[in-house]
């Protein structure tokens, strides 16, 4: 009997021996590599907003498909953070004072990741290598510490059950005008406002100059993922929301919401994955890095956060972008480069905060 039984284990190892192998065998040498050191490293903890990534609710589902792709048994813990500046400025001071990095993986956009990316605070890697021909140059960027995973669709969302078409917003501008006073919230990090400092979009003094007078139209600030607060009419509209994605979620589930990509600020925006160099898992955190930007975890992506990158020709958020596209709307993409020749807009978002967070 225990003979049989040793039999049957040995198959049974054999057989996911097998199958790990064969999971293995379509990737590049270096893909290779990752996966073995991140199944020895057996873990990933992370810790970004709720919203993010589908929050607590969606972490199962990627660690499975994770698993199930790589033949590996990774352990994925989540703790939800603050947002992407302040968990930013934890790591830089963890790795300063010799400790592990409260994420495996930052996750930021450009003008929060731009400071951190040039005091080298994330590890370089060569990420083309590790997926080619999915993973193209153009998706890496500072110095192959940033990847490109998904995309935002910036806007100003509304309640379209409280507001009439008369004052129904096109333009940034238009949240001036008397109707708005004390009727709409703002992040209070000035989500994309920021952005618009940059010399060849309005320039700093006319931003600055905007959000001063904006500021006095504010009635509250509530993070991206709070838009249920435009929903119930506690506040007529979000400016600017993030990237969209909450927006899109609640149309889903027949919200009153309406997405405004104003005609003064058009972008799309990108959203990056680096690997601190005191993350405790970096191997992990590289193979699920390039783990999500497969066609199979970008569709995941979209199930669970409206997003995805937008330059895949499958891209649900891409077919919207293309559509406004064609009628006529002419979007600007900031990169990382971008951001870092403009200086002035991580100056002038200090400033920002300060005004709107006077509410």
């Amino acid at each position: 009997m225990k003979s049989t039984v040793r039999s049957v284990l040995f198959v049974l190892s054999v057989l996911c021996a097998a199958s790990s192998d064969a999971a293995q065998s379509q990737w590049s040498p270096a893909m290779t590599t990752v996966i073995q050191e991140a199944n020895k490293e057996g873990k990933l903890k992370f810790s970004w907003g709720e919203g993010t990534l589908g929050g607590t609710k969606r972490m199962s589902v990627y660690e499975n498909a994770l698993n199930k792709m790589f033949g590996t048994n990774i352990k994925i813990g989540f703790t939800p953070g603050p947002s992407m500046p302040a968990i930013g400025s934890q790591i830089a001071t963890e790795l300063a004072a010799g400790q592990t990095a409260v994420t495996d993986i930052y996750i930021g956009s450009e003008s929060y990741l731009v400071p951190l990316v040039n005091r080298k605070i994330f590890h370089a890697v060569e990420w083309t290598k590790l997926l080619p021909g999915r993973i193209s140059a153009q998706m890496v960027e500072g110095d192959n510490q940033s990847l490109r995973v998904y995309s935002g669709l910036p806007g100003t969302p509304y309640n379209k059950t409280r507001v009439p078409k008369n004052e129904v917003p096109t333009t940034l501008k238009d949240f001036l005008k008397p109707f708005w006073k004390g009727k709409i919230a703002s992040t209070p990090y000035v989500t994309g406002l920021n952005l618009l400092a940059a010399k060849e979009l309005w320039g700093r003094e006319v931003a600055l100059d905007y959000v001063k007078q904006f500021s006095k139209q504010v009635a509250g600030l509530i993070r991206c993922n709070e838009m249920e607060r435009v929903v119930t009419g506690e506040f007529l509209s979000l400016v600017m929301d993030c990237n969209g994605a909450r927006t899109f979620e609640l149309q889903t589930q027949g919200a009153p919401l309406e997405h405004v990509i104003p005609s003064d600020a058009p972008m799309v925006r990108h959203f990056y994955l680096s690997i601190p160099k005191n993350a405790e898992h970096p191997n992990a955190a590289k193979l699920f890095t390039t783990f999500m930007l497969t066609k199979e975890a970008q569709k995941l992506l979209w199930e669970s956060d409206f997003s995805d990158l937008y330059m895949f020709p499958e891209s649900q958020l891409g077919q919207k972008v293309r559509a406004l596209e064609k009628r006529g709307v002419k979007f600007f993409v900031p990169t990382l480069e971008w951001v870092a020749n403009n200086p002035e807009i991580e100056k002038v978002s200090e400033e920002m905060v300060k005004i709107v967070s006077q509410k």
